[in-house]
């Protein structure tokens, strides 16, 4: 079965956020299948963690859906990260044990710093949880400071489209540092998350979780541990605008690839990605709602795809976006 969910969500326990977990759950349910709530996770008057925690046990309890506990976290090299594990594995003290050893803001730096916080979570949680580099394009990391993380099996997947239309060309654009951490061998997934604070209706500029932006896992039914074995395996596929649904990405024989989906609106473009960031094969033709395609790739340690859809008007304000949907890599 597949399901929909979202990450990246904040509620009023952080300074900037304005509903309560009850409610972006109430509201995002109608996208939504699972989610997270992520707190900032630096200083108290930002993050109420006990607060959001009591909530989310709350919520858990009103709502039948997953609900994971977590916090955007001041990662050693600067850049926000989500550590993700299930309710049973200790998720109330994985921040405990991270915040106030880890910190950026406590002056905690460099990519050192940051492999010895991996290197602390894989010992202490072992293969129960792992990280999301959230939102990477703001500001850009090095590609070689995300290649000396990338050996840690902690260190799984990247952000590509977050809040607003903000799109990290580090995932999105062919060679930049997602394909170069495919390319050396190392199996990182690449998602969306809404980074929600507050509603248009609210008076912000963000939409519900899962309304704008979608992660749709593949999963046998809908529990947090079928979700975190998703995540880890990079069972699953992102978009922008709910462009497709259901697809098939699977070698039909050696050197041959079949790629199918049914299409939510008008396509434009699909690019196959291959070794270093190049484009082995693309299709700019689309008869109708269900695309399939056989075709023939040279050889290569993996192949992704992405695809565009033709600009919709948004929903909330002037102006149009672009649908979006990126398939994790298939190895070889």
């Amino acid at each position: 079965m597949w399901i929909k969910g979202d990450l990246h969500v904040h509620s009023h326990c952080c300074g900037d956020g304005s509903l309560s977990v009850a409610e972006i759950v109430e509201r995002a349910r109608e996208y939504c299948d699972f989610l997270a709530i992520s707190g900032h996770c630096r200083v108290p008057e930002f993050f109420r963690a006990e607060r959001q925690y009591a909530e989310v046990l709350e919520a858990r309890k009103k709502f039948d859906i997953p609900i994971f506990n977590t916090g955007e976290v001041e990662f050693p090299i600067p850049r926000h990260v989500i550590f993700i594990t299930t309710p049973e594995n200790r998720e109330f003290e994985l921040l405990q044990a991270l915040v106030p050893r880890f910190c950026r803001r406590n002056g905690v730096t460099g990519v050192e710093a940051a492999k010895e916080e991996l290197a602390f979570l894989e010992k202490a949680w072992g293969d129960k949880v792992f990280m999301i580099f959230n939102h990477p394009n703001a500001p850009d990391v090095a590609a070689e400071d995300l290649l000396a993380i990338a050996p840690s099996p902690v260190f799984k997947v990247l952000a590509c489209v977050d809040r607003g239309e903000r799109r990290a060309p580090q995932t999105w654009d062919p060679g930049n540092a997602w394909d170069r951490l495919l390319t050396k061998g190392f199996r990182i997934s690449a998602r969306c998350g809404s980074d929600f604070h507050r509603h248009y209706d609210d008076g912000g500029r963000d939409q519900y979780p899962g309304e704008f932006v979608q992660d749709v896992l593949q999963v046998r039914e809908n529990t947090y541990d079928e979700i975190f074995k998703a995540y880890v395996t990079g069972n699953f596929y992102c978009t922008v605008g709910d462009l497709i649904r259901e697809p098939v990405f699977a070698f039909s024989a050696p050197g041959e690839i079949t790629l199918a989906f049914e299409a939510n609106g008008e396509m434009e473009k699909i690019e196959v990605i291959s070794e270093s960031g190049k484009i082995v094969a693309a299709f700019d033709e689309f008869p109708g709602e269900r695309f399939s395609a056989v075709f023939k790739v040279p050889p290569g340690r993996y192949y992704r795809v992405r695809g565009m859809g033709k600009k919709r008007r948004r929903k909330y304000e002037e102006g149009e976006f672009e649908p979006l949907f990126l398939l994790n890599p298939l190895y070889c």
